[in-house]
């Protein structure tokens, strides 16, 4: 059903405030002065400079893809406005980023609306949670395509689990958004099968179009056999094909061979699975002192500078021998090395690649021991309630809408395949708005329940006689 006009102004006053929150940790935090903006700022200078989409990747200084396409080229469209690598230009795209943030509260309170429609309480404590999440509100202040991934995931599953039918016009847009969201993240692709059954399972269950009533007569004992649904859930992976197809025909140009939007996926695994590996792309140093600074800014900036020194496994495990064998090979061949060697390790030592695995699922779903701002008290104290709140909705939650459970195994399947390959604290963050619903559940059913309590208690004590008001009586010493 359509939005109340209420409903869109209380959304609109917490798109606000969420990006209020947000503006104000950038400008408190001063993330925009001298930031380390990763592979992404390299290649958007490169490509100002008009030699194209490279990078320097194990190496080798060439045409890359190494890093999906849409991120770098926002960086670079930021420094073509505002001065390449300035303060103005970084200011600018963590506000950008700011809005896109704050864009995810109503994507957030439309998904979780979509399967809690009798319990409207539950859709606002999951919008206004996902306003201040701690995690959420910092992604903006980093030069990383978290918060993109996050916006175009929550975006493409509000949509998708909407009851709304939208028509053909509906699955072309699904399309084009699932096709933006490979160029920004290919590796949720994985959630994409299942918010396809999500789309293709709301389509069952809406008003038909014309074309479709038309056929709905001999479809009407089995409507799983209808083609309706079918037809628009196909158009919809198909416009996503469409969207990618351009990168993939210069990704094959560019190295000779198929490449999906990305050519790192054997060195990414290869990082996390080896002798010297904590599951991670980097290997911990210990720091005695404590958190350092007078401000907050001094902190972040201490904390990106703790970041900087940790060890890369490249740097540790990469000997000359390696590196000259490496630039012998294109850039996807490179990779493929490190992911045999990878495999090698897996099939040599069993045991050791469990442990890492069960190492990377408390680094996924809880603290990451290899990021030192991991250990800041606000991520520890705000993770641990968000694990805590969403493991407590698994069990309080029971959506009479089969399609609300597909939410929970878009999280669990993009878990399993970093938990399998490699971890990072910002590799859960797109997936958390699958989660806001039944963290959101969980906050409802606590507040309710205590509430009852103490009611229960004001009740008990009111009916509970006093003593100095009922003194007992003396026996009759007669």
């Amino acid at each position: 059903m359509p939005l109340s006009r209420k409903t869109r102004i209380c959304l609109a006053l917490l798109f606000v405030a969420a990006f209020g929150v947000r503006a104000a940790a950038v400008l408190v935090l001063e993330s925009y002065h001298d930031p380390y903006t990763y592979e992404h700022g390299e290649i958007a200078e490169n490509l100002l400079a008009g030699k194209g989409f490279r990078v320097t990747f194990l190496g080798v200084d060439g045409l890359t893809s190494q890093q999906a396409p849409l991120y770098p080229c926002v960086l670079a469209g930021s420094y073509w406005c505002l001065g390449s690598k300035t303060d103005a230009a970084h200011l600018a795209l963590q506000l950008l980023q700011c809005v896109v943030g704050a864009a995810v509260i109503p994507c957030v309170f439309l998904l979780t609306r979509s399967f809690t429609t009798r319990q409207p309480a539950v859709a606002w404590v999951a919008a206004a949670g996902a306003a201040v999440y701690p995690p959420h509100v910092y992604m903006v202040t980093h030069i990383q395509v978290a918060v993109w991934a996050t916006f175009a995931l929550a975006w493409l599953a509000a949509w998708s689990f909407s009851h709304r039918y939208g028509g053909w016009p509906k699955a072309v847009g699904l399309g084009v958004l699932s096709g933006a969201l490979l160029l920004i993240d290919p590796i949720l692709a994985l959630a994409l099968p299942f918010l396809a059954i999500a789309y293709w399972l709301r389509l069952r269950s809406t008003p038909l179009d014309t074309i479709a009533q038309l056929t709905s007569g001999a479809f009407s004992r089995l409507p799983w056999l209808s083609p309706v649904p079918y037809a628009k859930t196909c158009a919809m992976a198909a416009v996503a094909a469409l969207v990618v197809t351009p990168w993939v025909i210069r990704n094959y140009r560019v190295h000779g061979e198929f490449v999906f939007v990305k050519s790192t996926f054997g060195y990414a695994f290869w990082q996390g699975n080896n002798s010297r590996s904590w599951g991670t792309d980097k290997i911990p140093k210990r720091f005695d002192e404590a958190l350092q600074g007078e401000t907050l800014a001094d902190v972040n900036r201490w904390l990106a500078d703790a970041r900087s020194e940790t060890l890369y496994i490249d740097d540790e495990l990469l000997t000359a021998e390696d590196d000259a064998a490496l630039r012998a090979l294109n850039e996807p061949a490179r990779s493929r090395l490190l992911g045999a060697r990878a495999k090698s390790f897996i099939r040599e030592h069993p045991g050791d690649y469990a442990a890492l695995c069960w190492q990377r699922l408390r680094y996924f779903f809880w603290i990451d021991a290899t990021n030192p701002k991991a250990s800041h008290p606000i991520y520890v104290s705000s993770t641990s309630v968000w694990l805590a709140s969403f493991l407590l909705g698994l069990a309080v939650l029971h959506p009479q809408d089969r399609v609300a459970w597909l939410s929970l195994v878009i999280v669990l399947a993009v878990g399993l395949f970093h938990v399998m390959t490699i971890s990072s604290a910002r590799f859960r963050l797109p997936i958390e708005p699958m989660s806001f619903p039944w963290c959101a559940a969980a906050a409802v059913w606590i507040a309710k329940h205590g509430i009852s309590s103490f009611r229960s208690w004001l009740t008990f004590r009111s009916q509970t006689p006093s003593r100095m008001a009922n003194p007992p009586i003396a026996p009759n010493s007669a």
